[in-house]
């Protein structure tokens, strides 16, 4: 069991170990990293970490270093099995140090029944159990003590917030690889997947084919049936698609009604097979009162057709426009001539499709390489120009229950002056934009004035107008509208809507993964400030300072302009604790009140998390508040129970969700940090009353000495402070002298107490008593700075002092400041020889050694606090 100097180091290991575990974002590496780290903090023979689904009260193992992983790994566990399921259905960290005996033990079938400990940690963030850790010592002897049991829930405590926070990492990254309606790989993994699938094919020599297929008429079943049959008829084609493909092949919805599929080492003839096989199957689906569901498919191969992925796949798709035009429910695979056909006179529509086709193809490339909704909107408005002869282009992204403008390219009459971009915000359902989002579906609008749903800007004057608004759907889900506009009436026609529809299709994948990208980044950001916040705290010297960082940085932050920080006392009452931002005034009013945390939970009916109150509620528990316009935001400090609290007073601003879940996340790291300093100035509280009861023994015969080594300590520690010393000195110094004479344990007795003068050889045993002292405590680690003090506090200033003859500065500090306190101190004390001088009297003989026997500056600093 480790001694107090051993958790001491352990207790700043752990603080390291936090930035480790919490810097890891890999979840199946942050595994090894939390195995990694608890062994080198807490020996243990075998360790298990269980993944737990508290939906079915299920836990199942994702690692085991143990003789019997093998066996662990295949068995799981329930709630209430065993005493891990003991410890994950009631949330409790579980010392057993005879598990193998205690009546819920569970032994896992195949391994063998040995005495064993077990210390069993729920590992909970958020208010969730996100799974168990478990470590054992084998064998009669294997023994956890209390304070290993304390450290490994710490460490329990940062490990879940990193599993927590590479899952989020982990789902973000599958949702902005999938689409949410189909579940299949969406536009952006299509590119990734078909750029690997041709690199590889280039070390294969294998070709790669690229199935693109379109559904027939899918308008008019949205049309006709509703938008929620069309989604019903998406999800039944990707099945189709699953179960008609290979194994390895992979499946994508591009947007809209369009899908693609990637399929490794297959020619022409195997991929005309499986786009055949897949007509067959949709025609034996049955779709009461839709019809047949019919499909248009292109093919093409790589390297043969493009070896770029970009272009292989606009190959597949004006196959698949091929395919479409040559009656539909067909699989055409791509032949340059044959899609072009040459000598058949193009139709101006047929230069438009085909014109649109490749607009299509270089805005979908440079859409999926944007993560900003603003540079996504300007890409599109830009790019429509070239086809479209618009008057203006708006484009907006749902924002709750608004639409946002992100982009605008045009201009508005000449009687009107440039209005801001925020003036075009417009709520969902209100105007042709809003109802266009209300309603999901495309609006052509050939007197955009006179429209009834219609809604001018301010500051417009009314004109002849037309308007097309097309909604951007992701699945289900309306993220936004593509609007444009034309001076003059019915100026737009259906195939503008068919490709802005198209186009939009594109563009809603695109603006939802910015989306996604944004809100990763986000969370990849909460995570950087909660780990620097840890690491500052980390490194905070005292729990005072602990409790400034807190408020400090917590206000810098979240940008609150005032902060603090309350304690829960024993009784249940708050107490302001540590204040940021606030005036004298304000401080002085805030410190003079408290708070009964019962009447805080009657009059807000607050949960454990983060909330906010605004001025009302604020006004249920304090009559004059400081501010009564600011609403606030409070984090509590739980540890199964209120701890206090940190409260925030709102920024300007929104202050969303997000932010609300950083100020609980740094809640949780604060609490941590106030948990390790307490533990850690606990241990160091025990560690200086051993060592002054230490002083003490060898004190107790001597009336002189009996008290001296704490009144020179009581009186080292001001002179210290005066002089300036930080906290770190300061505790060096204390320790120092303490025991600046425990060498005079090896002084013979009737030398020590000897009342007249000493002999030569008498002295010289005398003065051996330094070095004896640095020998004592030299195998002591926590002492190690200690023991060079503790031998030259009998030095002198002008270098006659002993053991080693040092003077001026070489001689450390606090030596210096011991040698003036004992000097003070001896003088003024009856002595076995004399009896003591007068204050008086000591003073001057200080101030005459002053430059010779001591450092004139310590006696000046001296005085001043005897005489204070």
């Amino acid at each position: 069991m480790p001694e107090a100097p051993e958790l001491v180091d352990s207790y700043r290991r752990l603080a390291d170990l936090f930035h480790e575990v919490l810097a890891e974002q890999s979840l199946d590496a942050l595994l090894v990293r939390i195995a990694d780290a608890l062994r080198d903090l807490i020996p243990h023979d075998t360790l298990t970490i269980y993944e737990t689904d508290e939906a079915h009260a299920v836990l199942t193992p994702v690692l085991a270093r143990d003789q019997w992983a093998d066996e662990i790994m295949r068995t799981t566990l329930g709630f209430d099995e065993g005493i891990t399921g003991w410890a994950a259905s009631r949330r409790e960290a579980v010392l057993v140090n005879q598990a193998h005996l205690d009546p819920r033990v569970r032994f896992v079938p195949g391994t063998p029944n040995d005495p064993e400990a077990l210390i069993s940690i729920p590992l909970i963030a958020r208010a969730q159990i996100k799974g168990v850790l478990n470590i054992y010592r084998v064998g009669e002897e294997g023994v956890f003590s209390e304070a290993e049991f304390e450290l490994v829930k710490r460490f329990a405590d940062a490990a879940a917030l990193a599993l927590d926070n590479a899952q989020i990492r982990a789902r973000l990254e599958h949702q902005a690889q999938t689409d949410s309606l189909t579940g299949l790989f969406n536009h952006r993994s299509f590119h990734e997947r078909l750029l690997n699938a041709l690199q590889g094919a280039s070390l294969t020599h294998k070709p790669v084919a690229v199935l693109m297929l379109d559904i027939d008429d899918f308008k008019r079943v949205n049309d006709v049936h509703g938008h929620g049959v069309g989604d019903e008829l998406l999800r039944l084609l990707a099945d189709a698609l699953r179960s008609c493909v290979r194994p390895d092949d992979v499946v994508c919805r591009l947007g809209g009604e369009e899908f693609g599929v990637i399929m490794h080492a297959c020619d022409g003839k195997d991929a005309t097979s499986i786009a055949e096989r897949l007509i067959d199957r949709l025609a034996e689906l049955d779709l009461a009162g839709v019809g047949t569901l019919t499909v248009s498919v292109g093919l093409s191969l790589g390297p043969e057709h493009a070896m770029n992925p970009r272009e292989l796949a606009a190959c597949a798709e004006a196959a698949m426009m091929t395919a479409k035009a040559h009656g539909k429910n067909r699989v055409v695979l791509y032949d340059e001539q044959a899609i072009v056909r040459p000598g058949a006179p193009l139709r101006e529509r047929d230069v438009r499709s085909i014109a649109h086709m490749k607009m299509l193809q270089s805005l979908s490339g440079k859409l999926n390489r944007l993560n900003d909704v603003r540079e996504i909107g300007d890409e599109i408005a830009g790019e429509l120009r070239s086809l479209i002869d618009y008057h203006n282009c708006r484009v907006f992204v749902v924002d709750g229950e608004e639409l946002e403008p992100v982009a605008f390219r045009g201009e508005f009459v000449v009687e009107t002056i440039a209005l801001p971009l925020e003036l075009l915000r417009i709520k969902i359902g209100q105007g042709i934009t809003g109802r266009c989002a209300e309603l999901s579906e495309s609006l052509l609008i050939g007197d955009a004035a006179n429209c009834e749903f219609g809604a001018r800007i301010p500051g417009t004057p009314s004109i002849e107008e037309s308007l097309v608004a097309v909604p951007m759907r992701y699945g289900s889900r309306v993220v936004g509208v593509i609007v444009i506009s034309k001076l003059g009436l019915d100026q737009f026609d259906e195939d503008d809507v068919r490709l802005l529809e198209v186009l939009a299709g594109h563009a809603a994948v695109a603006v939802e993964n910015a989306s996604l990208y944004e809100s990763a980044r986000r969370e990849a950001e909460s995570a950087t400030t909660l780990l620097e916040f840890g690491r500052s705290l980390a490194t905070a010297s005292s729990l005072d300072e602990i409790y400034g960082r807190i408020v400090g940085l917590t206000a810098d932050l979240i940008g609150s302009p005032r902060t603090s920080m309350w304690i829960a006392d024993d009784d249940g009452w708050l107490t302001l604790c540590k204040v940021f931002g606030h005036t004298e005034e304000q401080e002085r009013l805030v410190a003079e009140r408290s708070f009964r945390i019962a009447d805080l939970q009657r009059d807000l009916d607050f949960s454990l998390e983060p909330f906010v109150i605004s001025p009302e509620e604020y006004a249920r528990i304090e009559a004059a508040p400081i501010d009564p316009t600011a609403s606030y935001a409070i984090a509590p400090l739980v540890a199964g129970k209120w701890g206090g609290c940190i409260v925030a007073a709102l920024p300007t601003g929104d202050f969303a969700e997000r932010e609300l879940r950083l100020l609980g996340g740094l809640a949780h790291q604060a609490r941590l940090a106030i948990a390790n300093a307490s533990n850690y100035e606990g241990l160091e509280r025990s560690f200086v009353s051993t060592v002054e009861a230490l002083a003490n023994a060898l004190e107790a015969n001597d009336e002189y000495t009996s008290s001296h080594a704490r009144w020179i300590t009581d009186l080292a520690m001001r002179v210290g402070r005066e002089i300036g010393l930080g906290e770190r000195e300061l505790k060096r110094l204390e320790l120092s002298a303490l025991l600046h004479d425990i060498g005079k344990i090896g002084i013979p007795s009737d030398i020590l107490s000897k009342p007249g003068r000493l002999t030569a050889d008498e002295r010289a045993i005398m003065e051996t008593h330094p070095e004896l002292g640095e020998r004592i405590i030299a195998p002591i680690e926590r002492l190690q700075e200690v023991g060079a003090i503790v031998r030259h506090c009998h030095e002198r200033w002008d270098g006659g002092g002993y053991p080693d003859g040092l003077g001026d500065e070489r001689i450390p500090l606090e030596s210096r400041i011991i040698f003036v306190c004992d000097a003070y101190h001896a003088m003024t004390t009856d002595r076995p020889y004399r009896k003591r001088l007068s204050h008086p009297e000591a003073v001057r003989r200080l101030r005459e050694g002053a430059g010779s026997q001591f450092d004139g500056d310590v006696v000046d600093v001296a005085v001043k606090v005897i005489e204070a």
